[in-house]
């Protein structure tokens, strides 16, 4: 994946080894000074103007901590940028996929801002916290959301009936956010996942490795078979790779390399199975940096998160913003052969190219980011997206892989919302994001296929206190899935007459339905529509 990448690699030597350093004087699709001119109102200047490296992924969530800075190199090679006119000008950029690596180099101090997903966030965070001995990560922003473009990919009958993936197996980087994706669909639709990377297992989605979404997605097309020892005969078995977990350009490299699979003697189309378009909200981009620097330099932190929060406005009010200035950013920032600004404004908002639906980001302006934290709505942060995000996949990466996550932080210890809560005079005139249905219509395939019971006492449509551990769950599903419409059913014994019964199975699915409504105080990710 590095390789692709033609700026300067580890120039002085003081960087982990993979990282890049992006040169300016590469070749660009055009010169820098040539770019639209930012079109940010910046902040008050700040004179707290540290040496900073913020560690970001290939991910147009990132788009704008980009647009922030201005280019490669230092914000202050770009003086029309919100950071410089900010008065800051030595923040630069680094584009590192792999988060442990950037974790290293945060606990080094060679970089200050380190990048990861919501779901991802407490395996990296305890990563970080090990390094820093102490509990010292603290996040202290989101960019935007994965939209879409994080996804699993395979025949396309899974989208039907997703017990047919029993028996898959598939390429992602374990257990990464992709990874995530695939489990969780593979969990909520009550599917075995296996995850012992040395084993196959028929009843179970098994996995294959890959180091990060580019090389899943090369793996995939190439298709070469993997040894397995088949965990029910025991014998040593070649597989070919069923399906890939991956994000733009993966998803893209996918269908162009590959858009047919061959599984179980039937040949199918490639397709997207589930992406974070469904599950919404599960993949919030996080970033976060060492308590201890944070608490020495709060202007430059306050500065930095306002320029971020008016970029991302822009970019989400200014649609022609993103295709002329932003995406030519992104592509100058990300290099990645053949991939322009064309590229990933097409991308960013998401294309469905026979058939198949491809890309999808969002960026978070100061209202969406005060909603993910339950900021708006004073919840604890247990309660909010992120924490559900956090604790949901830690609690299921430690049941499926505990020596990948002998324990994590508890969420309050891991955010630093200070600067957010004294963002008050910033303000957004875009609304955050809810899902919209319209009239009719439904989204096409099934996301889960589960089945959860609530029981109720004979003759009540009462909740009983005993079922709200599982009304909790579904509550947390439905807060990660909010592009997903539900389905629920009533049903009652055969005691008494049937049109008392009717009315009672309605009640109760009313009854369930209410609960959940008044779960989400918000009133954006769990809804009528």
């Amino acid at each position: 994946m590095l390789d692709r990448f033609k700026g300067t690699v580890n120039p002085t030597g003081d960087l982990p080894v993979g990282s890049v350093v992006l040169d300016p004087r590469e070749k660009l699709p055009t010169e820098v000074k040539d770019f639209p001119a930012s079109q940010v109102k910046p902040p008050e200047r700040t004179s707290d103007n540290p040496e900073v490296t913020i560690g970001i992924w290939t991910w147009q969530t990132t788009s704008g901590i980009i647009d922030a800075v201005g280019g490669p190199g230092k914000s202050g090679d770009y003086s029309g940028s919100c950071l410089c006119q900010a008065g800051i000008t030595n923040t630069r950029l680094i584009v590192q996929n792999d988060t442990s690596e950037q974790i290293k180099a945060l606990a080094a101090g060679q970089m200050q801002f380190v990048t990861t997903t919501g779901d991802q966030a407490a395996v990296d965070i305890a990563g970080a916290n090990k390094l820093l001995r102490g509990n010292k990560a603290k996040v202290v922003w989101s960019s935007g959301y994965s939209f879409g473009e994080d996804c699993l990919m395979g025949p396309a009958s899974w989208k039907e009936d997703p017990q047919k993936a029993r028996g898959a197996l598939v390429v992602t980087a374990v257990p990464y956010c992709d990874w995530n994706v695939t489990v969780d669909w593979a969990a909520d639709n009550q599917i075995p996942i296996n995850p012992d990377e040395t084993v196959y297992d028929p009843a179970a989605v098994n996995f294959v490795n890959a180091t990060d979404h580019i090389e899943a997605a090369q793996k995939f097309v190439k298709n070469t078979k993997v040894s397995l020892k088949n965990r029910q005969t025991g014998q040593q078995e070649e597989h070919q790779i069923d399906a890939v977990a991956t994000w733009t350009p993966g998803d893209v490299m996918a269908v162009e390399g590959r858009s047919t699979v061959t599984y179980k003697n039937a040949t199918e189309k490639l397709q997207k199975i589930v992406s974070t378009k469904e599950y919404s909200y599960m993949m919030p981009h996080i970033l976060f940096g060492n308590a201890d620097w944070i608490n020495q330099h709060r202007d430059y932190v306050q500065t930095l998160l306002r320029c971020i929060a008016r970029s991302n406005e822009r970019i989400k009010a200014d649609d022609e913003y993103l295709k002329t200035r932003v995406a030519t950013l992104n592509s100058v920032i990300f290099n990645l052969d053949g991939r322009g600004p064309n590229f990933w404004y097409k991308y960013f908002h998401g294309a469905t190219e026979n058939g198949v639906s491809l890309g999808g980001s969002r960026v978070n302006n100061i209202a969406d980011v005060r909603h993910l934290f339950g900021l708006e709505s004073n919840q604890p942060i247990e309660r909010s997206i992120f924490g559900i995000t956090y604790l949901d996949h830690a609690k299921r990466l430690q049941k499926l892989m505990p020596q990948r996550l002998e324990a994590f932080t508890p969420v309050a210890q891991v955010v630093d919302l200070s600067f957010i809560k004294e963002m008050t005079d910033e303000r957004s005139s875009t609304p955050v994001y809810q899902a919209q249905f319209p009239t009719g219509t439904t989204n096409p395939g099934t996301v889960v296929k589960a089945n959860y019971q609530i029981t109720f006492d004979s003759g009540s449509a009462k909740i009983k206190p005993s079922e709200l551990a599982v009304l909790q769950e579904i509550r947390n599903l439905l807060i990660r899935a909010s592009d997903t419409q539900i389905t629920i059913e009533g049903h009652t014994d055969n005691t008494g007459d049937d049109n008392t019964n009717l009315r009672l199975s309605r009640d109760r699915a009313q009854s369930v339905w209410q609960w959940l409504k008044e779960s989400d105080t918000t009133g954006i990710n769990i809804n009528s529509q």
